[in-house]
């Protein structure tokens, strides 16, 4: 247990959390009682309803989707889960190989080991329509939180790294070049702690369970398990075969008209679309892991 530092609460800490958040009065502090700055929140926009609805028209637009899916999709089970990630807003100059750049960017930093290897990590946050974190609305929402277990000074490192990584890539794509980034200077470096809702769903489709993550403040699927239709792994199973007969033919006829290279390369090309048919047409579902726009 740990005593906050404003309201004098008692706060439950876990393994691994090195900041701390009130459920008294919504402080966030670090465990040696730290002060962190502002803590914000992102709101429950879309209830559980609408987030079901807008994945299921968004699963339909992949082709392996069944077409009844929307139908007969169900809701099984589901958490609100509210992470914790750093927020930047870093503002300074940047030396390239091609001189000096001042740059503005904003930068995430998943906050909890936990959420390292999964889509959360990829998260790309905007302070825009953030509030100031209310513990008693995560608890009417029936959400929980989870409390950052990287440290302001780990996160700020990291966040420096990430700038400079973004700033490369802008003037990457800018000039055609291939360019890296190092933050000479700083002007200025404001840092916030922000709790993002995230709804974990089990849905059942023709008896079988799938799992999708959505973004609670503006329903983005952040992954999704997608049953296959069988009409599209069939199509597949049928282009895999097709695809290797005409491979074969093509090496028998190439090496007839002793066009050794033409017929051995085309095998090769033919051979590689039919293995990943086959790949496709064995698969009962497929992830969606690419979500976040860049």
């Amino acid at each position: 247990m740990a005593t906050c530092p404003y309201c004098g609460g008692e706060v439950e800490r876990k393994q691994g959390e090195v900041v701390l958040t009130c459920p008294y009065c919504g402080t966030a502090f670090t465990v040696d009682r730290g002060d962190v700055g502002e803590h914000l929140m992102g709101r429950v926009n879309y209830d559980l309803h609408q987030v079901f609805n807008t994945f299921k028209i968004w699963a339909l637009r992949i082709p392996e989707t069944p077409n009844d899916f929307y139908e007969k999709a169900h809701l099984k089970n589901f958490e609100l889960v509210f992470y914790p990630y750093w927020v930047y807003e870093i503002t300074g100059y940047f030396s390239t190989q091609t001189g000096a750049e001042k740059s503005a960017v904003e930068v995430s930093v998943p906050s909890h080991t936990m959420m390292r290897g999964t889509p959360l990590e990829r998260a790309k946050l905007s302070l825009s329509g953030k509030v100031f974190y209310s513990n008693r609305y995560v608890v009417q929402r029936g959400g929980r939180i989870v409390n950052p277990s990287l440290s302001p000074e780990e996160a700020d490192s990291i966040a420096i790294s990430f700038a400079e990584e973004i700033v490369a890539r802008r003037l990457s794509s800018r000039l055609g070049l291939s360019l890296s980034a190092r933050l000479e200077k700083i002007e200025t470096m404001k840092r916030k702690l922000i709790h993002e809702p995230v709804y974990h769903c089990l849905y059942e489709y023709n008896g079988r369970n799938y799992r999708f993550m959505s973004d609670a403040s503006d329903s983005r699927v952040l992954y999704a398990e997608i049953p296959v239709e069988l009409k599209f792994r069939v199509a597949a199973l049928v282009g895999g075969i097709s695809s290797f007969a005409a491979g074969v033919t093509t090496l028998i006829v190439g090496l007839a008209l002793k066009m050794s290279l033409f017929a051995f390369t085309s095998l090769a090309g033919l051979a590689l679309i039919g293995f990943y048919c086959f790949y496709k047409a064995f698969l009962s579902k497929t992830t969606v892991r690419q979500f976040f726009a860049s």
